[in-house]
């Protein structure tokens, strides 16, 4: 498609205001307000998006290494931000505690095959 068709394309798009309202929208912000989101916007979306964020479901100590592991390939952040950074993704976005298990109501049964 050659560069005159393209332009003409995308004027007509605005003109019909297709692009329009669609430009106008503004994404819901992923990240929740609260202490540290500054510091997580500017060092952690210089690389990522921050949609990212709410999909990543970790531990404090996990969250802790991923954070070591940015470092070591180029994040720049104070000990302050680090710390920061590593209270505000584990408050907001951490690793749900694992399903209980299911109850049995006759009480602790004996393993199968054992003899007392």
């Amino acid at each position: 498609m050659n560069l005159r068709i393209c332009i003409a394309a995308a004027a007509a798009a605005l003109c019909l205001g297709a692009v329009g309202p669609v430009l106008a929208q503004a994404p819901e912000d992923p990240l929740p307000a609260g202490p540290g989101k500054d510091v997580v916007v500017r060092v952690c979306t210089a690389c990522h998006d921050a949609a990212e964020f709410a999909y990543a479901r970790l531990t404090p100590q996990e969250w802790d290494s991923e954070i070591a592991k940015m470092q070591g390939a180029g994040a720049e952040m104070t000990a302050d931000e680090q710390i920061a950074i590593s209270a505000y993704l584990a408050k907001n976005f951490p690793r749900p505690p694992p399903p209980a298990a299911p109850s049995d109501a006759k009480g602790p049964s004996k393993p199968q095959g054992l003899s007392s």
